[in-house]
């Protein structure tokens, strides 16, 4: 009989911007970038919680992986948020794990001068249907896809730490 596959819901939280990716086994499934406008509120981190509730309850993942914030480019609200993303999961009974950006960067890239772009060139070449965002992306003065982007690689980590144990 086959091993399951395992299905990974990553997130890039962000308090006006999430990256989710999500993998099924090593396949990616789904892609993108939800924006929340406005200024920060309790509505606002209702609404950004109940989009994370409803992607879980859509493809029933058996773990969720999140970023681990930098404590020096983190902020009280962004925070808060993670925290309760994480409560949720643990509600919603998933196995959560949290990989930093840099992590996964050293971990996909196995370079000392990884950065951003390369990650992001990385996974457009490991994953073709991102290239449309990647060509977008370069053109981008302000960042937009990197949240998405820098979500599949913490699911492409997750999953191969989890693959080889």
């Amino acid at each position: 009989m086959p091993k399951k596959l395992i299905k990974i819901l990553a997130i890039n939280p962000g308090t006006r911007y999430i990256g989710i990716a999500v993998f099924e086994g090593p396949e990616l499934l789904d892609w993108r970038v939800k924006v929340f406008k406005g200024k920060w509120s309790k509505e606002k981190l209702k609404k950004i919680l109940a989009s994370v509730r409803l992607s879980i309850e859509r493809y029933e993942p058996d773990a969720l992986v999140i970023k681990r914030l930098h404590r020096c480019r983190s902020s009280a609200n962004l925070n808060l948020l993670v925290t309760r993303i994480k409560q949720l999961a643990r509600r919603k009974g998933l196995r959560a794990y949290q990989y930093s950006i840099k992590e996964a960067e050293t971990f996909l890239i196995r370079d000392y001068r990884a950065n951003k772009r390369n990650l992001a060139e990385l996974l457009a070449s490991k994953y073709p249907e991102l290239m449309h965002e990647f060509n977008k992306e370069k053109t981008n003065k302000n960042s937009y896809y990197l949240r998405m982007f820098e979500a599949v690689g913490l699911g492409a980590v997750c999953f191969h730490k989890l693959h080889n144990n």
